[in-house]
């Protein structure tokens, strides 16, 4: 009976060393402190906005100044934003509050991230859409870019 009791008390630690364990894409997206990641969607020509994945599933959006560096930008006056999540779903699925994003490419320092977009009123049919990630870092020398220069 103590013989079966310890394989099943060993077999519950592995499982729970699995289920625990961060898939190489998360740890990819997760940010160090002085990594922050830069948005540009090509679909709106919209970029300069930066932000901080976090390992709990959260994340913190930032925007980039000349000498004050990164300042935390959760918040636009009357616009707060509300509870802040990724995560992953499937390995090849990037949930980003409530959208969800096809990965196409992951690297440590740049994601490419896609959407499609349905619009009968615009009468553009099904359109594939990208969302570029490119890792900055803190450096003495002030940010740098560590991916794709745009």
């Amino acid at each position: 009976m103590l013989v079966n009791m310890k394989k099943l008390i060993l077999f519950i630690t592995i499982l729970l060393c699995i289920a625990c364990k961060k898939s190489s894409i998360e740890k990819k997206i997760i940010a160090n402190n002085n990594e922050y990641w830069e948005f540009y969607n090509y679909e709106y020509n919209q970029g300069a906005i930066y932000f901080q994945f976090k390992e709990n599933g959260s994340h913190d959006k930032y925007l980039q100044y000349i000498n004050e560096g990164f300042k935390l930008f959760n918040n636009d006056g009357d616009i707060i934003s509300g509870y802040r999540t990724w995560s992953i779903k499937n390995d090849s699925t990037f949930v980003w509050d409530d959208e969800e994003y096809k990965i196409e490419k992951i690297s440590d320092n740049e994601i490419i991230l896609s959407y499609i977009r349905y619009s009968k009123t615009e009468n553009i049919g099904n359109q594939k859409y990208f969302i570029l990630l490119n890792k900055w870092r803190v450096t003495n020398k002030g940010p740098q870019s560590l991916g794709y220069k745009k």
